[in-house]
């Protein structure tokens, strides 16, 4: 059965009351994490890139997902030309655009596949970022060893957040609309499993930091993202991500080190400059 039809076998049944608006989503993840921490142990196995079974059902062969890892690097994402930022971004850092400038640099990108971007540093790749706020606290995760990027195996981070793919792009609603696109929040959606409510997404910048390598082929377009109270917070299936916890910008200034540069900046620029309130 898909997730979809997990969900409303359960819900039809009485087994599963939610309050989400995408319960399915939470099937799935759940069901792709226990398969994948518990591999032959876990109740439940793959029959499908989107279908799942009881692993008793031994008439049912396993499917066998090809690495995800993999496929991202394969995929196209957006870019564009590195002697254009200064137009744009004239100091490093934190930089508001307006919506017309944000489409004017949007009418510059075109498309390349991650594979080659991340070589190169004559282009600059579009990401979106999220800063996720939770019962006054920031959220925080740890980068796992399948993250296609190596570079960043390890370490922790404030932001959520991934590539922005050209079927992404439309000439009207860009990623530097302040209330966030609905393929933004498609791209949260995929990063964290939100139940319960709908969150609030508002466009804090643009985020651009070349002191490491990494961030140096980056753009980051940065969202805060205030979830309700009653909602459940969950990190996506992807498996990419781990050690969700919620922090506040006090506790985590005393160890603000174990974090990546971008979420280091913001934490200085926004949230310890009172910017941002909780």
């Amino acid at each position: 059965m898909t997730p979809d039809e997990i969900a409303q076998y359960a819900i039809n049944e009485g087994i599963l009351v939610s309050r989400g608006k995408t319960p399915s989503q939470t099937i799935k993840a759940k069901l792709s994490t226990d398969i994948l921490r518990r591999k032959a142990e876990s109740r439940f196995k793959r029959t499908g890139p989107n279908t799942f079974a009881l692993r008793v059902w031994h008439d049912i062969a396993e499917y066998r997902a090809p690495r995800y890892k993999k496929a991202l690097m394969d995929e196209d994402i957006v870019v564009f030309d590195s002697d254009r930022l200064r137009d744009y971004f004239p100091c490093n850092g934190i930089t508001n655009l307006s919506i017309e400038e944000g489409l004017e640099l949007i009418g510059l990108t075109f498309p390349m596949r991650r594979s080659e971007a991340e070589t190169r540093y004559d282009v600059i790749q579009l990401v979106s970022q999220f800063l996720v706020i939770y019962r006054h606290k920031i959220a925080t995760h740890k980068r796992t060893r399948r993250l296609p990027e190596a570079r960043l195996h390890g370490s922790h981070s404030i932001l959520f957040g991934g590539h922005l793919n050209p079927d992404d792009i439309t000439p009207l609603f860009g990623p530097f609309d302040p209330g966030g696109a609905d393929f933004i929040r498609r791209e949260l959606s995929e990063e964290v499993v939100i139940e319960g409510g709908s969150p609030t997404l508002t466009l804090l910048g643009s985020i651009y930091d070349p002191r490491t390598d990494v961030s140096r082929q980056h753009l980051g377009i940065l969202y805060s993202v205030r979830v309700p109270p009653e909602c459940r917070i969950e990190i996506g299936e992807r498996g990419f991500l781990q050690q969700l916890s919620f922090s506040t910008p006090t506790d985590l200034a005393g160890r603000i080190n174990e974090f990546e540069n971008w979420s280091e900046l913001v934490h200085r620029e926004l949230l310890m400059a009172g910017k941002i309130k909780l």
